[in-house]
């Protein structure tokens, strides 16, 4: 009789072990490590002697053991179950590489009070060890007796804990290379887009160039007969001449200055290098520009924001040159909202760059006319030369920074000045 005991329970444990292996399978087919996690506790409920059950693993930022997957454990309770490396079941069972078998878990502290206050009473606690690296801990829980398990049962955990290790490890090592490969994806994507960006860069500082060169030399053109003009209209103005021929000349010396304008801008699109580099603080130049658009934003009927920190780091610069792109961007802004609205100027910084940010409420821009704005010539006003934005890109760039825009149509635009904080060195960006 004892013989034949014997061969039903060495049958019960071949086919527990058999099970154990038809899981592994079923484990091994996953490449995902969350859905590994919870394939083994799965598997370990349908194959091993246990209630309830818990897979720890190791949390590198919390330095703790943490809960990956858990069953029959409320989740109010699962929640407050963690462990410091050394410290608890897992920190034991890992500390000494071997199983851990706890008859009575109400009178053993290495078991968590959460656990206790779950009913279990006994427990069996296994490493999950792959080539010498432990990946986690499974802790087999009873709720119905004490001294629930044995050594079949521990050696069955084993079997399992065995190859469920190697493939919580070859998933977790699938999943680190899944992680690296989109890293790799997204900075050859990042590196792609700076190279066109500054592909992009390079066809658009050649193109200015022979722009600018283009505009001084159809300047220096019309200067000689504008010069002409300029002398007979003075001679007209000395003579008498009746109130409609007054009102003539008034109008040809209204366009005569417009056209002088023009060329000046022409002019200044060439020759936004020259001037006198020297320690400019940005708030104050904004502060003195502000005054002088004052008026202009009164009658726009613009209200005025500013936030502008004592703190801001000075930069090195000329400053009639920032002066310009400052008030041509604020000019910019009240034009654009012709029945009023709210301009806020704002600025901050990091360790290399400033930034001042000119937010309006108009109508936007749509992404088309982005693409266009800081190029010379292009203009979407229905009077205007198309050279202010196209001079203050350029005035920034020549300043080692960027002037950028930002917009949705309807909801406003903010341009962008970023420049370098490395008035320090005194250095010269039109030198490299």
């Amino acid at each position: 009789m004892p013989q034949i005991i014997n061969m039903a329970s060495n049958w019960e444990h071949a086919k527990a072990l058999a099970a154990i292996h038809e899981a592994g399978r079923e484990i091994a087919a996953s490449l995902d490590l969350d859905r590994t996690l919870r394939l083994v506790m799965q598997k370990a409920v349908e194959t091993l002697p246990m209630d309830a059950g818990i897979l720890f693993v190791r949390n590198e930022p919390l330095q703790r053991y943490v809960v990956a997957v858990s069953h029959n454990i409320p989740q109010e309770q699962v929640d407050s179950i963690t462990f410091a490396f050394d410290e608890g079941v897992p920190g034991w069972a890992i500390q000494y590489h071997q199983p851990l078998m706890i008859n009575d878990a109400r009178q053993d502290a290495r078991v968590h009070p959460a656990v206790v206050a779950a009913g279990v009473l006994s427990v069996l606690a296994v490493p999950l060890i792959c080539r010498t690296k432990t990946v986690g801990v499974l802790n087999l829980f009873c709720q119905s007796e004490t001294h629930a398990f044995d050594e079949r049962a521990l050696q069955l955990a084993q079997v399992f804990a065995d190859q469920a290790a190697v493939f919580l490890e070859n998933a977790r090592l699938v999943g680190e290379l899944r992680h690296w490969a989109d890293e790799l994806e997204r900075r050859v994507a990042e590196r792609t887009r700076q190279l066109e960006e500054k592909q992009a860069q390079i066809i658009r500082a050649e193109k200015m160039t022979a722009v600018g060169r283009l505009a001084a030399s159809v300047a220096h053109e019309i200067n000689n007969p504008l010069q002409a003009i300029a002398l007979h209209l003075q001679l007209l103005a000395d003579e008498s001449l009746s109130s409609g021929g007054q009102q003539r000349l008034d109008v040809v010396q209204q366009e005569f200055n417009r056209i002088a304008d023009i060329v000046e801008r022409l002019l200044d699109f060439q020759r936004p290098k020259e001037g006198q580099r020297q320690i400019v603080h940005v708030a104050a130049a904004l502060n003195y520009v502000i005054m002088l658009a004052k008026k202009q934003l009164q009658r726009s009927g613009v209200a005025l924001l500013q936030n502008l920190p004592d703190d801001l780091p000075p930069v090195y610069a000329i400053e009639n040159q920032l002066k310009q792109v400052f008030l041509n961007l604020i000019l910019n802004a009240a034009e654009a909202m012709l029945d009023g609205g709210q301009l806020v100027i704002a600025a901050c910084h990091d360790a290399e760059m400033l930034t001042i940010e000119f937010a309006d409420t108009g109508p936007g821009v749509s992404p088309e006319v982005q693409t266009h704005l800081f190029e010379p010539f292009y203009t979407t006003k229905m009077e205007g030369s198309g050279l202010g934005l196209a001079v203050s890109h350029e005035i920034v760039a020549n300043h080692g920074g960027t002037l950028t825009v930002h917009s949705t149509p309807g909801a406003g635009a903010t341009f962008v000045v970023m420049l370098p904080i490395d008035w320090a060195n005194g250095r010269d960006w039109n030198d490299g």
